[in-house]
């Protein structure tokens, strides 16, 4: 009986986030990709970035760690990360909405599933360093090519879907660390 039940909450986690997966990719990787195919940009150049882009997944996990804008989670709200969380995957509103069919979902169940979590925000945080930057070097190739209306989305897209993702990390990681070291 519960592994029907866990396969139902991961179809319906799946579903939920999609859609915002969904925003990922029209904002993104698909101007991306029309840029680059489309012939104003250079597949040259999109190789370059994908190689540059790649190096930056290489990185450890202390660069993360010096990286992080603030140790305290008030910077991070002033900067409206504790609103994006409400909307961003597995944030607040698909929590919610699981619940009602799953009412005793809970992401964080233990001290070690706040580990994973902890563990699991620098991978996060890594792969959209990834596009973050390889949307921000095509968007500075797009203002050079005079592709402004491809630049503009991406910027915009790049904030929505790489910058504040990334914000949400390290404000996920100090109150996940938090709960850790209590623990300690």
């Amino acid at each position: 009986m519960t592994q029907t039940v866990d396969k139902e909450l991961e179809k319906l986690k799946y579903r939920l986030n999609l859609i915002l997966i969904a925003g990922l990719c029209s904002m993104t990787l698909a101007p991306c990709v029309i840029f680059y195919f489309r012939g104003e940009g250079k597949i040259y150049w999109m190789i370059v970035f994908i190689g540059i882009s790649y190096l930056v997944s290489r990185l450890p996990r202390a660069f993360y760690d010096k990286f992080q804008i603030s140790r305290d989670t008030k910077i991070y709200k002033s900067l409206g990360v504790d609103k994006f969380k409400r909307f961003s995957t597995n944030g607040d509103f698909i929590n919610r909405r699981i619940r009602k069919s799953f009412p005793n979902h809970r992401n964080v169940k233990n001290l070690q599933t706040v580990n994973d979590k902890l563990n699991e925000t620098y991978t996060i945080e890594k792969s959209h360093t990834v596009l973050l930057v390889f949307c921000l070097l095509t968007n500075v190739y797009a203002v050079l090519t005079n592709s402004i209306a491809t630049a503009v989305i991406l910027f915009i897209g790049n904030i929505l879907f790489n910058y504040y993702p990334n914000l949400l990390q390290q404000y996920n990681r100090i109150r996940y660390s938090r709960v850790v070291n209590n623990f300690a």
